[in-house]
């Protein structure tokens, strides 16, 4: 059940993000203190995050949580380039306000829609997106990849554990150079309720080398 609510939800992987928070009275500070990367549950700061948002716009307040969301990237292993991103329920929710916002739709039905489609408790399982960009074909191709998740209690996640969405592979030449992109969704399944960090490897067939990201969580 959980992995079909992956299925097919693209979420856009926004790498320029906007600036931070201005100290422009209590409820902003409060949103400030809780747009670092963590698990916890959205109710806790929701009132918070919609006062911020009311003031400077949910498109600023996205583009922070986003931004706070990017793993630190350890190595880039065989590829280029790599970047991820680990979609907590505070991350989606507030993606989900502003996508409402944007398209002037309604809150209340935006909420309902992101706890009966996207949201995921993480006693059940984790939600990651993943860019990798290369210069050869092969290593960006979903039978040429594993993806590996380590929490920081040591258990690891692999195989059916991690659950995968490929996107299409799009190109760029620039000065004669082609350069690969593709974007994987991933649902780890597991109970990431009480851990403190998340790694996730991506290795390539018969290359060596791994890419490797890590989130510190609040």
């Amino acid at each position: 059940m959980l992995k079909k609510a992956v299925v097919g939800v693209l979420v856009a992987l926004t790498l320029v993000v906007g600036s931070g928070f201005a100290d422009l009275g209590p409820g902003i500070v409060r949103a400030q203190q809780h747009t670092e990367i963590t698990l916890k549950p959205v109710e806790q700061v929701r009132d918070y995050y919609i006062e911020y948002a009311t003031q400077h716009g949910w498109e600023k307040l996205n583009d922070t949580m986003r931004e706070k969301a990017m793993a630190e990237v350890i190595s880039e292993g065989p590829f280029v380039t790599t970047a991820s991103r680990l979609y907590t329920p505070r991350v989606l929710w507030v993606e989900r306000m502003a996508n409402a916002d944007y398209y002037f739709r309604d809150f209340d039905q935006a909420e309902k829609e992101f706890y009966d489609d996207y949201y995921v408790d993480p006693a059940d399982g984790i939600r990651i997106m993943t860019v990798l960009r290369d210069s050869n074909r092969r290593n960006l191709q979903d039978d040429s990849i594993e993806f590996i998740v380590r929490d920081s209690t040591g258990k690891v996640y692999r195989d059916w554990e991690v659950f995968t969405v490929p996107y299409p592979l799009t190109e760029r030449t620039t000065l004669g150079i082609t350069l690969y992109n593709v974007t994987y969704e991933l649902f780890v399944d597991g109970d990431f309720s009480e851990v403190d960090s998340i790694e996730l490897f991506v290795l390539v067939d018969g290359l060596v080398g791994r890419a490797e990201h890590r989130w510190i969580l609040e």
